[in-house]
């Protein structure tokens, strides 16, 4: 699965407590961590765990992602890109410094993303920067970022975990031991890592006011002093702890929100920016699959809602578009001009139109001899994949269509749409850039089974090497209603991000790319 999206989510786990603008009393946050770091370089890794308290605490970026999903200036103050769309060219802030007394300029951000260009490092972050070629400092302010060719996700890489940039001097001090010894401008600096155990972050005294960012409400001092962020694998142990206050703040379950949901010793939280969909996808190779208006159909014969119900508790949104809407360049219009709500009637009336009727009254569609029978895959181990299927399951018998379900390990499960032979799928992606589009369904698409249409390639391509913010979300909004009018796949539902915290806890909250931003969380 593209989990490159990794995110933050092992350190969301956490919540912080503090006290008012400078505490006189040392506050210490618990906080929960699914799995130990294992190294604190970015450079060297992209585990989601490392990476939330890389990027969520020690290091900053160049730029962040405004709620509407638009690139805006952090450490960069603006930046131009060349008529060619090959070179992005930063104006970086001044007088920001590292937390081991060294400034942060231009050198330093070169120094940062040419450690990940240079194969010496092996990094496996090299990807996410697509044709990035060279970072070259220009003076001590400006950095020049050049590709090989036009790059529409370069913002997203420089405002997600790939992003996050050291101190030189810092690397260059701790050789290979630096992985445990990250320095970065962020609001929290390491104090204390034992292995297996626990990692111990605190305040930066010297931290820039303000942050630079319009999303952090605090635009003062970090309001924690420190946040103990325990090794914690089990979700049953991370709720009991949560449950005698150990925890400050720990994610939900689906099954667990009820018991959390309306105590009034704790606060439920909801991010909703998880860049998460649940789809349909058909093998278009195969009749009826390859044919837009039965799928559309399908479409409308899904009750959404009742499979968020049944999934997960409600909690999340029925999608009706294949971006999710956490995902900039989403366009809630395309999705309500052309989605396909809940409407058996429709779907029934689309059917008829295509020539499937109950022609022997067995209660199953045909067509010319061939019964309405298919089999829908996914994969195995998640009750929410389950009980969604069984929601898909009884609408499609609510007009006349019978599937049986099939589910198997994602080793097994994912390969085996390589082949053919097979009718749907239900799948799962999470991502934060458009550009997952272009990944699942440009050409034949990432499983090879999606029936050509040029005037998505073309569209798709396009949104891949347009570099100018406005213009790619544009072009996105283009691409969900091609692919609406095409229906490529049967959006179902995009779930939410469930936390409990503390009852005394406010600030608890995420950016848009579902990063919390902790120097705005402190206790009452």
């Amino acid at each position: 699965m593209l989990t490159c999206k990794s995110k933050i989510f092992g350190l969301s786990l956490a919540a912080l407590t503090a006290a008012g603008a400078l505490p006189a009393m040392a506050e210490t946050v618990n906080l929960r961590l699914g799995e130990d770091p294992g190294t604190l370089y970015n450079i060297q890794t992209v585990l989601g765990t490392a990476n939330s308290i890389i990027n969520g605490y020690i290091l900053e970026r160049l730029v962040y992602f405004d709620a509407s999903g638009t690139p805006q200036p952090w450490l960069a103050e603006s930046w131009t890109v060349s008529d060619d769309q090959t070179e992005i060219t930063f104006k970086l802030r001044d007088g920001i410094m590292f937390t081991d007394g060294t400034p942060f300029n231009a050198a330093a951000v070169a120094a940062q993303f040419n450690a990940v260009l240079d194969p010496a490092n092996a990094s496996p972050q090299l990807a996410l920067h697509g044709p990035l070629q060279s970072v070259t400092a220009d003076d001590d302010l400006t950095v020049t970022f050049k590709y090989g060719a036009p790059f529409a996700s370069a913002f997203s890489a420089l405002a997600g975990y790939a992003g996050g940039i050291n101190s030189p001097t810092a690397v260059e001090k701790a050789g290979n031991d630096y992985g445990r010894h990250p320095v970065g401008t962020g609001p929290y600096m390491l104090d204390s890592w034992i292995p297996g155990t626990s990692v111990t972050l605190v305040r930066n005294p010297d931290y820039h006011e303000p942050p630079f960012r319009d999303d952090v409400e605090n635009q003062g001092a970090p309001y924690a002093d420190k946040f103990v962020l325990t090794v914690i694998s089990e979700d049953g142990v991370t709720q009991a702890a949560l449950e005698t206050g150990e925890l400050t703040a720990s994610i939900l379950p689906a099954d667990a929100i009820p018991l959390f949901d309306g105590n009034p010793d704790f606060k439920t939280v909801m991010d909703k920016t998880s860049g998460n969909l649940m789809f349909l996808e058909f093998n278009q190779l195969k009749a009826p699959f390859d044919n837009p208006e039965f799928r559309r159909a399908i479409g409308y014969a899904i009750d959404r809602d009742s499979a968020l119900a049944a999934s997960y508790a409600g909690y999340g949104s029925p999608a009706y578009s294949p971006l999710s809407a956490a995902i900039p360049g989403y366009d809630p219009k395309v999705a309500e001009d052309l989605g396909t709500p809940y409407d058996p009637a429709k779907a029934t009336e689309i059917l008829k139109g295509l020539g499937w009727t109950d022609s022997n009254g067995n209660g199953t569609l045909d067509k010319d001899g061939q019964e309405a029978e298919w089999t829908i895959k996914s994969y195995a181990g998640f009750s929410t994949v389950d009980r969604t299927l069984q929601v898909i399951q009884a609408n499609l018998a609510d007009i006349g269509i019978a599937v049986d379900l099939e589910t198997a390990d994602w080793g097994a499960f994912y390969p085996s749409l390589l082949e053919d032979g097979w009718d749907m799928d239900l799948m799962r992606w999470t991502d934060s850039d458009p550009d997952i589009l272009n990944q699942l369904f440009l050409g034949d698409g990432h499983r090879d089974h999606l029936k050509p249409n040029p005037q998505i390639d073309e569209i798709l391509t396009r949104c891949s090497q347009t570099m100018e913010p406005e213009a790619r979300m544009s072009c996105v909004s283009d691409a969900q209603r091609a692919m609406l009018e095409d229906m490529t796949i049967v959006p179902i539902l995009t779930n939410w991000n469930i936390y409990a915290t503390q009852a005394n806890v406010t600030g608890y909250h995420f950016d848009a790319l579902g990063y919390i931003l902790p120097q705005d969380i402190k206790t009452d």
